[in-house]
């Protein structure tokens, strides 16, 4: 049995979020630039955003740098953006 934390020292915000960008595909070094895109929004958002790129078939790389560019892809809401890379799979975008 551990010890009780000590108030302020608990997982450093964010962790939890790299580590489900990683699992997507990202680097460690992709991941913290990720997270440094409008920082203010939930992780859930960034992670929606970055899942629907790789499902169009974008590297983790080509994917980092389109929401770098175009960062307002962030605060689209998540169904419009499911919508969005839906009509582009229906027209025959791929990550070639």
């Amino acid at each position: 049995r551990g010890l009780p934390a000590a108030p302020g020292l608990g997982p450093r915000r964010g962790c939890g979020e790299a580590a489900g960008l990683r699992a997507m595909g990202f680097s460690e070094e992709q991941a913290r630039r990720l997270l440094g895109l409008q920082p203010r929004l939930g992780p859930t958002r960034r992670e929606a955003a970055a899942a629907q790129l790789l499902l169009l078939g974008l590297s983790a790389e080509a994917a980092l740098e389109l929401l770098e560019r175009s960062p307002a892809l962030l605060r689209m809401p998540t169904e419009r953006l499911r919508e969005r890379a839906e009509e582009l799979r229906r027209l025959g975008l791929d990550g070639g």
